[in-house]
């Protein structure tokens, strides 16, 4: 494709324009193909290869065409690779600031006029080379041109390709250090990008400050991929914590369920269990809600009033959890060091709140006096 082969050429001449939009492409490019790979690091780093071959092959025809010294033809290229790499190790968008650092180089180079004396109607899309570009040509092709007899020939390939050949060797060998204007151009106005350049080459303070600017940059994008390093260990420490606080709490929550035993019915309507460790759960039935954690204590997480019992004298106690099973099964689990408190509050309070149900307690102690695994925790007066 004549298009593509342009793009990879490394003889021939590209224009300011042709070079700008080359310099836009391969950066922004790589911002956007990075942020979309940003999970296949293998892939992001070919795109970057791959722009950066571009870049560098667009200003070697840029240096070709202002007549510079081609010392030069990798310093963009060089610098898009090293920014580049930096931003995909770094993984923080405040790293595609270093590419401020590619697009002073093509800014630069920018600001050099064209020297290639070349009519500009040779160049087609910015670039005039051996590849044929005549197809993308716009305009009408001149009257004259329609009833001339062209001669067929086999070599008029090669010598087209030798005459780009020469003039982009012409270009290399005419290449300085530094750019010379030549009497044409110095009897002509004098170019913008080339009064820009001059102004900013004669402006120590100015040279300075767009060195201090880097250097700030260069700072700010190493304070804030620290920052978001250490944001990301303490998020990442933060959600195993919680996982595994989930996790013990479903643990727990399972483990009640399938340990509780000696069954003893209350008068209210309510059901008490032991758990394996001697710990008590409340059971009652109520209004259907989905299955699962209502309240937990190692999370301090869900229905709020469920996060303690209250009687009508004393001190409350907190649950360390409260499930629901089938819809309407309340399963309340408690610590077993309250075990003792908790049922002697059930045996001589009148009545008792939980989860914005009521119940109320009379003739609960005779009925938990006659229970051998619950007896024994009312020896002591509450």
């Amino acid at each position: 494709m004549p298009f593509l082969q342009a793009v990879f050429c490394l003889k021939g001449f590209d224009d300011r324009s042709r070079f700008f939009t080359s310099s836009i492409l391969s950066l922004l490019g790589f911002i956007f193909f990075s942020a979309i790979f940003s999970s296949f690091l293998l892939v992001s780093f070919t795109l970057l290869l791959i722009l950066t071959a571009v870049l560098t092959c667009s200003t070697k025809r840029r240096l070709h065409d202002a007549t510079l010294n081609k010392n030069w033809q990798l310093v963009p290229g060089g610098l898009l690779l090293l920014t580049g790499v930096l931003s995909l190790i770094i993984e923080n968008s405040s790293s595609y600031y270093l590419l401020i650092l590619p697009a002073l180089s093509c800014a630069l180079l920018l600001t050099y006029p064209s020297t290639n004396k070349k009519v500009k109607h040779d160049y087609i899309l910015g670039y005039y080379g051996p590849v044929d570009l005549t197809s993308y040509q716009q305009g009408p092709v001149g009257i004259t041109t329609l009833h001339q007899r062209i001669e067929p020939t086999l070599a008029a390939d090669s010598v087209s390709e030798q005459v780009y050949l020469s003039d982009t060797v012409a270009a290399e060998q005419s290449n300085t250090p530094n750019y010379q204007p030549n009497d044409e151009t110095s009897s002509k106005q004098a170019d913008l990008g080339e009064l820009i350049r001059l102004k900013m080459l004669s402006n120590r303070k100015l040279q300075l400050g767009v060195i201090a600017s880097v250097a700030l940059i260069f700072i700010a994008v190493f304070v804030s991929s620290v920052l978001n390093s250490i944001n990301q260990q303490h998020l990442t420490s933060r959600n195993t914590a919680l996982n595994e606080a989930k996790e013990i709490t479903k643990n727990t929550s399972d483990n009640i369920i399938i340990t509780k035993k000696h069954l003893l019915a209350m008068p209210d309507n309510f059901n008490l269990y032991l758990s394996e460790y001697q710990g008590i759960i409340i059971h009652w039935q109520a209004d259907q809600v989905p299955d699962g954690e209502l309240w937990s204590l190692l999370s301090a997480q869900g229905d709020k009033s469920c996060q303690s019992i209250k009687f009508n004298k004393g001190a409350p106690l907190r649950p360390l959890t409260v499930l629901v099973e089938n819809g309407s099964e309340y399963f309340a689990s408690f610590s077993p060091l309250d075990s003792r408190e908790l049922v002697q509050a059930l045996a001589f309070r009148g009545k008792f709140s939980l989860c914005g149900y009521s119940f109320s307690l009379k003739g609960s102690q005779a009925t938990l006096g006659k229970h051998l695994q619950y007896a024994p925790f009312l020896d002591k007066d509450a």
